[in-house]
């Protein structure tokens, strides 16, 4: 299977692990190489990024401006993410997702 292993993701947490730990958060199982863990940890950082921008809008509470923006940019990034776990992951986690209802967006 082209060095791929069975890894454990919480997205909460952004947490990738190669041993479950139930407790600490809903968990996706996916099986990925490096190349896609790499590519999971892109995308945490991505989402990251368009949550510091969105939390410059806290400060300004009755200004609107550019809010839409931001709230849009930072759902694109969490489809990506749950696209890509969507994409990696197991019959279980599939469902996961698919109840979810993310995706269909």
């Amino acid at each position: 299977m082209d060095g791929k292993k069975h890894y454990f993701v919480t997205v909460n947490t952004q947490d990738i692990r190669e041993m479950s730990i139930p407790e600490g958060g809903i968990e996706y199982e996916i099986i990925a190489n490096g190349n896609e863990i790499e590519e999971i940890e892109k995308l945490f950082r991505a989402q990251n990024r368009e949550t510091f921008g969105a939390l410059g809008f806290l400060g300004r509470p009755f200004d609107e401006w550019g809010v839409d923006d931001k709230r849009t940019a930072f759902d694109m990034e969490l489809i990506k993410l749950y696209r890509r776990i969507f994409d990696l992951g197991t019959e279980k986690t599939r469902s996961q997702i698919r109840e979810m209802g993310i995706l269909d967006k």
